[in-house]
């Protein structure tokens, strides 16, 4: 008869697979099962050949988040183009992990709130960037870019999914730069600018065979050394000049010194004139007193031109005296 299993034994193999498969999920999957990424969706331009599901998203070079989709379009619920946008955009969602933000040393705050917005206009941008040259790979690389424009493909909260704007990358810029140069090559007459240019060089060789121009370079070979002769005497002139200037610099300099000594002098003579002639001194005094003196002198002879003119015999007998006033012999 057959031996009875245990139900107890087969309780304890069901639990203890289930408890593998458990653990198995978490080392083998890292623990994604139990993260819930932020979602964000970059609209890119040009190819993204080479980029594949789970392929990482970094920050300068640091693994954040891993791409989970990649499409043709979005679906209206997910966000909705701008009506200016007329060319192919490609849709990649990105999932951000805050918790391998935080194991990293990162806060995960500009997943939070308000700071996916802080961040793009502090110039976060997504870029596609080779993860192998071998391989051709891609992953999508985080950075900051703020001299960049912020070229945003959907209509802000018109869906789900909040959008971080894209730049192409260094080979797509090349590209665009080389385009923009031949467009601008396109617009170019060529035509036009190679007959200028011809005309030119007929002109040029016109006036090389001229012959006046033969004329004057054969008038210039006589010209160049009279012109040096001349520069030549002028030389001379400007030596016998400078040496003529020095002597009489030299005059001028005495001749100053003895102005300034005359002047000197001249000073000192006004000086002693005008004490001279100051009211309290000797040679005013004097002066005064002669003028007075002279002043009663003219004032006599006055006086005896009038009594002569009155009496002219007083001339020959003398001045008349009253007998009453006359004193006895």
């Amino acid at each position: 008869m057959a031996k009875r299993v245990s139900s107890a034994a087969i309780g304890g193999f069901v639990a203890a697979s289930f408890a593998l498969i458990v653990l198995a999920i978490v080392v083998v999957g890292s623990g994604k099962l139990f993260r819930k990424p932020v979602r964000f969706v970059c609209m890119f331009q040009g190819n993204v050949n080479g980029l594949r599901l789970g392929a990482p998203v970094k920050f300068r070079g640091v693994q954040i988040g891993t791409v989970e989709e990649i499409k043709l379009t979005l679906a209206p619920s997910e966000g909705r183009l701008r009506p200016d946008i007329t060319d192919l955009r490609l849709p990649v969602i990105i999932g951000l992990d805050r918790s391998m933000i935080m194991q990293r040393g990162g806060t995960g705050q500009a997943l939070l709130g308000t700071g996916p917005q802080a961040m793009i206009e502090r110039g976060l941008r997504a870029q596609l960037s080779t993860e192998s040259l071998l391989t051709g790979l891609l992953y999508v690389d985080l950075d900051l870019h703020p001299n960049s424009p912020v070229n945003l493909s959907l209509i802000p909260n018109s869906g789900t999914l909040r959008e971080i704007p894209t730049i192409p990358t260094t080979l797509e810029a090349i590209q665009q730069q080389a385009t923009d140069a031949l467009a601008k090559l396109d617009k170019i007459d060529l035509n036009s600018l190679v007959n200028s240019a011809t005309n030119a060089a007929n002109a040029v060789s016109e006036l090389a065979a001229s012959p006046n121009l033969k004329a004057i370079m054969a008038s210039l070979k006589d010209t160049v050394p009279n012109f040096n002769q001349t520069v030549t005497t002028l030389r001379v002139s400007l030596d016998q000049l400078s040496g003529k200037l020095v002597p009489l610099s030299e005059s001028l300099q005495t001749n100053s010194v003895q102005a300034n000594a005359t002047m000197k002098d001249t000073s000192k003579t006004l000086v002693e004139l005008r004490s001279m002639l100051e009211p309290d001194a000797p040679l005013s005094v004097h002066l005064n007193q002669a003028l007075d003196a002279l002043a009663d002198t003219t004032r006599s002879v006055g006086t005896l031109t009038d009594y002569l003119q009155r009496n002219p015999a007083a001339l020959v007998r003398g001045k008349y005296v009253p007998e009453k006033d006359r004193s006895a012999p």
